[in-house]
């Protein structure tokens, strides 16, 4: 195929679907131009819904398209938006459950009832993007060529292509900032995160805190993800330092006691990020998604699984629009403010190990415990999170 070519190997549409829980519609207008600017996780599960509504969506690759950490851990409202791909059962095949949990800081310790239904799955980054691949590539469209910007119009949206060709599109969808309206640099983030894994297998996942800083370990299989998080002054090469990172989390209680020779023989990645919500997720008809929709939970390993929730989320608002696309990015707004809005009331209720914790951690602290209330029993749950978010 040369560059550029569009591909396609579609069966033939389906323009009826119904799901359990989740998207469905019938449309008369599959000639709507559908433009999803990225190809990461969030991408692949927007077209795919969107393709199963009756949709023809077109996937490209975008200039920022990166890949997220090495594990994630796919909580109750992932699993169910996956499900409605056919991805469910073969998510919890190849991951790993998380059923237990030890808070070392407190000697606290916590495991689901043997009836209770998976809710919790680990499962590294490479396994999880096949199964998407192989789910939705063939079925959607795609394009080799980048798009490099997006402007909103009267009739749509300007998709410039390679910094070269310009097309038109009815609503576009992207995980990159960069091709949003709101293109404002942000200022350097004082979270800083490390991912790093001990080969060696765990029974249970385990987090300690402390007042700026916390680590979190995760089984995944054949070896255990460690994340370690600070919002402590990090100098840049004491970021860099094995033995620096070891020094910095060696007070808490669950890093592993050889923590120096794990992350000097097995590696390690470090990122800074910024910790604050988007002004929108939508602008005319370019609606965001993924990274670009969400504040940044560095360390939780719940980015993904959030970011695969959101696309549930503009598919139905896509999918269930009676008048524009721009009504339809409004509703998706609306539905994701509205979500915002009770989750910042739950954080409010949150009743933290340390009332001491920095304000960074203790939102991480928060959307551990709506993982993890299916073994400690939490107040408040992301169980019923996507029919909430309807």
């Amino acid at each position: 195929m040369n560059a550029g070519e569009e591909r396609s190997t579609r069966a033939p549409p389906v323009v009826s679907r119904q799901y359990d829980n989740g998207v469905s519609g019938t449309h008369r207008d599959r000639e709507k131009e559908i433009l999803i600017a990225d190809t990461g996780f969030s991408a692949l599960v927007t077209a795919g819904l969107l393709d199963r509504a009756g949709f023809d969506p077109l996937l490209a690759p975008s200039p920022s398209d990166r890949s997220p950490p090495r594990v994630t851990v796919i909580w109750e409202p992932g699993l169910r938006v996956l499900d409605q791909l056919g991805l469910r059962q073969s998510v919890e095949r190849c991951g790993t459950p998380v059923t237990e949990l030890d808070r070392t800081s407190s000697e606290k310790s916590w495991e689901a009832d043997g009836s209770t239904e998976i809710a919790l799955v680990a499962i590294k980054r490479d396994q999880l993007r096949a199964l998407l691949e192989q789910a939705v590539r063939g079925r959607v469209r795609e394009t080799n060529r980048a798009v490099t910007a997006l402007e909103s119009a009267a009739s749509g949206v300007q998709a410039t292509f390679d910094h070269e060709g310009t097309e038109s599109f009815d609503v576009a969808v992207t995980a990159d900032q960069s091709l949003s309206a709101d293109q404002t640099a942000e200022p350097d983030g004082r979270v800083h995160t490390w991912e790093c894994h001990q080969f060696e297998t765990t029974s249970r996942a385990t987090e300690s805190w402390g007042p700026s800083a916390a680590t979190f370990s995760t089984p995944t299989g054949d070896s255990t993800s460690l994340r370690f998080v600070t919002t402590a002054e990090t100098p840049a090469r004491a970021a860099v330092s094995a033995d620096a990172i070891a020094d910095r989390f060696s007070h808490l209680n669950s890093p592993p006691a050889d923590l120096r020779r794990v992350l000097k023989n097995g590696g390690f990645e470090y990122r800074r990020v910024r910790l604050a919500a988007p002004t929108s997720v939508s602008t005319g008809q370019i609606g965001l998604i993924g990274p670009a929709a969400r504040t940044a939970l560095p360390g939780t390993h719940l980015g993904p699984s959030t970011d695969i929730e959101t696309s549930w989320s503009l598919a139905a608002a896509i999918t269930d629009a009676s008048g524009t696309m721009t009504e339809a990015l409004s509703s998706y707004e609306q539905r994701r403010r509205k979500l915002s809005a009770r989750f910042r009331t739950w954080l409010d209720d949150v009743q933290a190990p340390d009332l001491s914790l920095s304000p960074e951690l203790r939102l991480l602290f928060f959307a551990r415990q709506l993982a993890f209330s299916h073994v400690t029993g939490a107040a408040h749950s992301f169980k019923h999170g996507i029919a909430a978010d309807r």
